[in-house]
């Protein structure tokens, strides 16, 4: 509209401004001037008004004019048509005759003049609109900073101007009327610009006032201002959103349909400017790596604004007429695209330090759980949104594999991986014995798993137990199985040579070195076992052995959830549905006895059992090896062997008798009791063998060497009955070595009851029970009865005969070939 002022005018003013201010004094004359000039143009518009009334009758009259002319003029045309022929050359208009007669020329005229009439009137009801468009824009302009009624008032008629030409059929193809609505679309633009701004401005001087960021305390006055302000916007939105349709179909996008309330996406606005200034920018606060820095920000405007939005801003926005909604929740959901925005600022940081988003996950979950909890926000969570970029979890599951792979190497390259952290004293014996490498993988676990118990997603959380605790644990088993590989191959280096000096003895030998080396791989084991235990009867776990479940049910058949990892890299969108989908199971569910590290228990029981089993075999090859002595001691039918059993033991066992000792009592430290029982119980089996095979069966005795056999045998009983909890070891009669001690009351026998040396409580002699079980007529079964109530239970049939004949003072007394 510049362009109405044009140069004459310019003139015109100057001509008046120097004809009647030509000093200061004149300036007295300003209110007399404008007085005169209102007067003036109050008696324009009255002519103007009587203007436009004779103009309309004089249209009405020529209209009428134009009408009967163009009548007659059809007329004329027919009758001309008579007279001089066809007019159906094209080249011939309806109002131009070339014959050139004076009615046609008349007929000619008054059709041009009405066109011409008609785009004069075209072209004022133009001007008219654009005045009127003009007058609402300059309407809205002297409202802005001191009336929103007024600027409410502008910005609906401008709306109403606009529905009433973009409707109009004449717009397509007439450039008059598409200027017309484009000035009246930038119009209702500016007018809707300019309020939101003015009003969102006013509203944040009012927070300045009130304290905030800091604590709110407004006085009276600012809060009324603020107050206005809030309705103002409240206002403006809403006439927005009912003209909706309007503004769409006329192509103005002035907010999405799905926009927020605009007074509340202002006070969130305040947010955010802060926001970008200190943690978006170059100041030392913008750090991707401190994430509760600006959390802490942000949960503090949140806690100064919630009073203002509860006892204030609720109750003024339940009086607008926008779509109810609670103003607390709804100004913490915009909160969420600001958090979302200063994680977008710091992606790349987060992608190239992948532990730093377990940091964030975690500062972020304590944020939104303290939205859920203190403000009983049920918005989205933008930890979920976070996680689900691809890139930036699988950034941190990186980073969490490698820092826990590197660790544990490095664990594992130390001397002392396997040393025991603790002395003997400060745990109990049945609870496991910490190894460096053992505590190690047990905190790496732990650790990674507390970081990733943040994580929403059950699928994710499986992933990361996928690929960076199983690893771990995978990586220990591997070792401990490559060093008893190791020690499997060398082992018979270790083992005792009776024939050969053997450096040290006791605690110092090198075979109590190598037992205390395989003691330490089966606390490291067990420590490790039992805190997978204690893992998988943990919530996170269960949590995860749930939705393995859910998801092998729903696929169906034979699906073992045991097998999730085999597959869990295939995992799609509907398998993360099926993980996710929070369902209790079922009561009578069939999984619900195993668990997520089930096969990891399992795995470790066995690794455990297969330490057991090399230490038993060492054992008992290095204590059979110190009894090569008494295996070929030979003098037991000898007379004078066995004059004094009752007080000592076969010189041969001497030595071994304080090895096995301290064997006892070494196993009860490195071991729980069910580790030293188990060796203990398999080398009494194997001493138990040794002596009825290698020693009862291989020689000759007589009564007073099967004493001093007896005496052999209750002293070693005794150094095994004296470990702890020895009533574990012994044998279903509540003894231990139990056929060696039946082989030793067969040979120690009185032949036909003389006294002995020492004790036998058989009630009957050699002479009266052996000839009938040594007589082949005598059924076997009645025999085992009989020596059944002797105390013989354990020995077969063909083992007591082989012992009864190896008894020589029997044999010399019943030297029946039928016997022998």
């Amino acid at each position: 509209m510049a362009a109405l002022v044009n140069s004459e005018s310019r003139q015109a003013i100057q001509q008046f401004l120097g004809d009647n201010f030509t000093s200061l004094e004149s300036l007295e004359l300003v209110d007399d001037l404008l007085k005169e000039e209102e007067r003036t143009h109050a008696q324009l518009e009255q002519e103007a008004a009587a203007a436009s009334k004779t103009t309309q009758s004089l249209v009405a009259e020529a209209s009428g004019v134009a009408d009967s002319v163009h009548s007659k003029a059809m007329r004329l045309i027919n009758v001309h048509s008579k007279v001089v022929g066809s007019t159906a050359d094209e080249s011939v208009s309806a109002w131009e005759f070339r014959d050139g007669t004076a009615v046609m020329e008349l007929v000619s005229k008054l059709a041009a003049e009405l066109q011409t009439y008609r785009r004069l009137r075209q072209a004022k009801e133009y001007i008219d609109e654009f005045i009127e468009i003009e007058k609402i824009a300059e309407q809205a302009a002297q409202n802005m900073a001191k009336s929103s009624q007024g600027v409410l008032s502008a910005y609906s008629a401008s709306i109403a101007l606009l529905s009433k030409h973009s409707n109009d059929s004449e717009v397509t193809g007439n450039i008059f009327a598409q200027n017309l609505l484009e000035y009246i679309k930038h119009t209702v633009s500016s007018i809707w610009a300019d309020a939101e701004t003015t009003a969102a401005n006013a509203q944040s001087e009012c927070l300045r006032k009130m304290g905030w960021p800091g604590k709110i305390d407004p006085p009276v006055a600012v809060l009324g201002e603020f107050g206005a302000n809030f309705s103002m916007l409240a206002s403006l939105d809403h006439i927005t959103r009912d003209a909706n349709e309007i503004l769409l179909q006329s192509g103005v996008q002035l907010q999405s349909e799905d926009a927020p309330p605009l007074p509340l996406k202002h006070i969130a606005r305040a947010v955010d400017i802060r926001m970008r200034y200190h943690f978006e920018s170059a100041r030392g606060t913008s750090r991707a790596d401190k994430p509760e820095w600006w959390l802490s920000q942000v949960m503090n405007m949140v806690r100064s604004l919630v009073p203002l939005l509860e006892l204030h801003l609720q109750s003024l926005y339940d009086r607008s007429a926008l779509p109810p909604l609670d103003v607390r929740n709804e100004f913490i959901r915009l909160i969420q695209p600001i958090i979302q925005h200063k994680l977008a600022h710091d992606r790349s940081d987060y992608i190239s330090n992948g532990l730093v988003i377990a940091h964030v996950s975690r500062e972020l979950s304590e944020f939104e759980h303290t939205l859920q909890d203190v403000y009983f926000f049920d918005g989205p969570s933008v930890l979920d949104a976070f996680l689900a970029d691809s890139d930036i979890f699988s950034a941190w599951v990186n980073a969490e594999r490698k820092s826990a792979i590197d660790s544990y190497m490095e664990t594992i390259a130390d001397p002392g991986a396997f040393k025991q952290l603790y002395e003997d004293e400060v745990l109990d014996r049945d609870d496991p014995k910490p190894t460096l490498i053992a505590q190690n993988v047990v905190m790496l676990i732990s650790d990674i798993a507390e970081r990733y118990a943040v994580v929403p997603s059950c699928m994710q959380q499986l992933q990361f137990l996928s690929t960076t605790q199983f690893p771990v644990v995978i990586a220990l088993v591997e070792d401990v199985e490559g060093e008893i590989d190791e020690f499997s191959r060398i082992s018979l280096a270790f083992i005792r040579d009776a024939s050969s000096t053997v450096s040290g003895s006791g605690a110092n030998s090198p075979f109590a070195a190598q037992l205390r080396r395989l003691a330490s791989w089966y606390q490291t084991v067990w420590y490790v076992e039992e805190a997978a235990r204690d893992w998988n009867d943990s919530a996170i776990y269960v949590d995860m052995w749930a939705a393995v479940s859910r998801h092998a049910r729903a696929l169906g058949g034979d699906a073992d959830p045991r097998d999730w990892r085999d597959e869990c890299d295939d995992w799609s969108e509907k398998d993360r549905n099926v993980l996710d989908d929070c369902v209790t199971l079922e009561t009578n569910e069939v999984w619900l006895d195993g668990g997520i590290w089930e096969r990891t228990i399992k795995t470790l029981g066995e690794l455990k059992q297969r330490i057991l089993e090399l230490m038993s075999r060492a054992i008992n090859k290095d204590t059979v090896g110190q009894l090569r002595a008494y295996r070929k001691k030979a003098n037991w039918a000898s007379e004078g062997v066995g004059a004094n059993a009752d007080v000592e033991v076969s010189i041969e066992l001497s030595g071994l008798l304080p090895e096995l000792s301290h064997l006892v009592s070494m196993l009860s430290e490195l071991l729980p009791f069910s580790g030293s029982a188990y060796l203990l119980r398999s080398l009494a089996a194997e001493l138990d063998t040794f002596l009825v095979e290698r020693v009862a069966s291989a020689h000759q005795f007589n009564s007073s060497g099967g004493w001093q056999f007896a005496m052999d045998v209750s002293a070693i009983s005794r150094v095994l009955r004296a470990s702890a909890g020895s009533s574990a070891l012994r044998g279903p009669s509540g003894q231990l070595l139990v056929k060696a001690v039946e082989c030793a009351r067969i040979l120690s026998c009185s032949l036909d009851g003389e006294e002995l040396p020492g004790d036998n409580d058989m009630a009957l002699s050699l002479s009266e029970w052996a000839p009938a079980v040594l007589d082949a007529a005598t059924d076997d079964k009645e025999a085992m009865l009989v020596l059944g109530k002797l105390g013989i239970r354990h020995l077969s049939i063909e083992q007591i005969r082989q012992l009864i004949k190896r008894r020589v003072d029997f044999a010399a007394t019943f030297s029946s070939p039928e016997m022998f």
